[in-house]
């Protein structure tokens, strides 16, 4: 059995794929895509302190043997941010374990005939891995295993056995650190490992029983915590995906299983080698008929060299699949890719899965809302078997206002809001007084009022951002108005009239005059009528009067009032 150190981790199965070389179909319920464990036995114990489990048949245990569905809370792993459910297929998963510790252990099992004829065979899973990595010795860590025997022969297949053990070297094989804090401590490293796939080789096993068995349990001392997800895809299709075409393709593309290091194909001799790696992309398709052989090396300690053949077939069937050239979304509500939109004028019998690859390997896990600008790809599958994958460009983006505070002026300059950013061509720009954008403002290309002002930017895609702009007029000083102490109006040509002068910022709302008994002399609404010493047609007495002018500043809009005192003479 091969033995891998891995640090506790939230081992997370999916997808168990039966392969053969011909049509052999999984056995019942394998998938659990019944919504239960008919046909697995189940077992849970404890793990005593030199790594033993301790296991008793029974039924599945709610919280350590679970069926997950799309309604199964929470969707996503808290330490490894993937989903709870299996993502390549199917619409149940299983969880095996908890994060409770007290030294729990648990496992699951299913046996069952590999088909006669099927010298060929193999089961792929996916797995996704969370460890927490106590100090301990390596028999007292947290561990899963995945064990394979033939009951036939009463033999256990070391090549399709698997150990992961907890230890410090996890991030080489490609775990990254949790930032998930437990219980506001962190009592020991959480790693994760997004999900992957891995192969169970059961070749020469044809017309024999065999059993599969996944466990986990928690660590020797009680203090730390294992568990799984777990899922069998239940389809007949062959191993090696993607060998019918139809005949309107320009080209195709065979992918191998995955869990495997390397990849190389060679013509059905193994003669020739064709290509490296697990998608063999060939433009244009070979005839129908063509043969194809892939040697598949695994990962160090991880299974066993397997070879697999596949024939490419043609078909005559119509097969069109249309995908939009670039969609366009917000940063806080994203683009959603599975919408018909997206890909109109395609065939109608297409099933559509979504990825990050372009040879659709890494499931994309939220095609209805993609956050992050890049290239993402749609697979199509019509019911014929032919696949194609099409890429599409996702831009999020709202608009982009770097403001940059003007320099302050004084009035009667004043400040553009439009040349304080750089505008971009493909948004439209309003200016608000306050942050919710709801106070317009009327002439923002000559801000006269220091204060907080707001641009909105809305592009093509209704995408908006708002900013503010911090600007700062100093104000002019306040409106004068003067006038003369006295004034002769006696026809010579001067000084005959009574006149008042603003200087600044001001203007004339109406001057009143008063005799020394506070009678009402003259009253004028117009800077233009001026006083000519008269009072009801007569010249008025000389003496002294009293005047008092309203008038409003122009500036801040508001009410100016002044008087003073004007000597009549003859």
């Amino acid at each position: 059995m091969k033995v891998f150190f891995l640090a506790l981790v939230l081992l997370c199965f999916c997808c168990i794929t039966t392969n053969a070389q011909g049509t052999f179909c999984p056995p019942p319920n394998i998938g659990f895509e019944s919504g239960t464990f008919n046909g697995w036995s189940c077992d849970t114990g404890r793990v005593d302190s030199l790594g033993h489990l301790s296991l008793i048949s029974c039924q599945p245990a709610p919280g350590r043997q679970t069926i997950i569905d799309a309604n199964y809370y929470p969707q996503i792993d808290p330490f490894g941010k993937f989903p709870t459910l299996c993502p390549y297929g199917g619409s149940h998963s299983i969880k095996l374990g908890n994060q409770d510790t007290s030294k729990r252990a648990e496992s699951i099992s299913y046996t069952f005939t590999v088909p006669e004829g099927a010298n060929k065979y193999s089961i792929t899973f996916y797995y996704a891995v969370v460890i927490q990595n106590p100090p301990h010795l390596n028999f007292q860590q947290p561990r899963f295993t995945v064990k394979t025997y033939n009951l036939t022969d009463n033999t256990f297949i070391t090549c399709s056995s698997f150990d992961f053990i907890a230890s410090d070297t996890l991030s080489q094989s490609g775990f990254k650190h949790s930032d998930t804090v437990l219980n506001k401590r962190r009592p020991a490293t959480v790693y994760y490992k997004d999900w992957a796939p891995a192969t169970i080789n059961l070749q020469g096993c044809a017309g024999k029983q065999v059993k599969l068995e996944f466990a986990t349990n928690d660590c020797t001392l009680g203090g730390h915590f294992g568990y799984a997800y777990l899922d069998v895809a239940e389809d007949c299709s062959s191993p090696i995906v993607g060998n019918s075409y139809c005949s309107t393709q320009t080209s195709m593309a065979l992918t191998a299983p995955g869990g495997y290091g390397n990849y190389k194909w060679y013509t059905p001799d193994l003669s020739q080698l064709v290509h490296v790696g697990q998608v063999y992309s060939i433009s244009p398709p070979p005839e129908d008929g063509t043969k194809y052989a892939v040697i598949m090396e695994p990962f160090e300690g991880y299974g066993c060299r397997e070879t697999l053949y596949t024939t490419v077939s043609e078909n005559k069937a119509a097969f069109i699949f249309k995908t939009a050239d670039t969609l366009w979304g917000c940063e806080k509500t994203g683009v959603d890719l599975t919408l018909p939109s997206v890909t109109a004028g395609s065939s109608s019998d297409l099933q559509l899965s979504y990825f990050t690859d372009m040879y659709g390997l890494n499931y994309l896990y939220k095609p209805q809302k993609i956050l992050t600008s890049g290239t993402y790809y749609i697979k199509a599958v019509n019911r014929e078997g032919c696949i194609s994958v099409q890429p599409v460009n996702v831009v999020v983006a709202n608009p982009v206002i770097t403001v940059v505070d003007p320099p302050s002026v004084t009035y009667p300059v004043t400040v553009d809001l439009s040349s304080t950013f750089t505008r971009q061509n493909n948004a439209v720009y309003e200016y608000f007084k306050d942050a919710a954008a709801t106070n317009i403002v009327a002439d923002y290309q000559h801000i006269a009022h220091s204060g907080t002002y707001y641009i909105k930017g809305t592009n093509k895609s209704g995408c908006i951002t708002i900013k503010p702009v911090n600007v700062t007029v100093f104000p002019p000083p306040p409106p004068v108005v003067k006038a003369a102490n006295t004034f002769t109006p006696n026809n010579d040509g001067i000084n005959d009239y009574f006149s008042l002068t603003i200087t600044g910022f001001g203007s004339f709302g109406s001057v009143r005059i008063y005799n020394r008994y506070g009678q009402l002399t003259f009253e004028s609404k117009s800077q233009d009528i001026l006083w000519d010493g008269k009072f009801r047609g007569l010249p008025a007495a000389t003496g002294t009067y009293y005047w008092i002018f309203e008038g409003t500043n122009t500036y801040y809009n508001t009410k100016v009032t002044e008087s003073g005192f004007i000597t009549l003479l003859r």
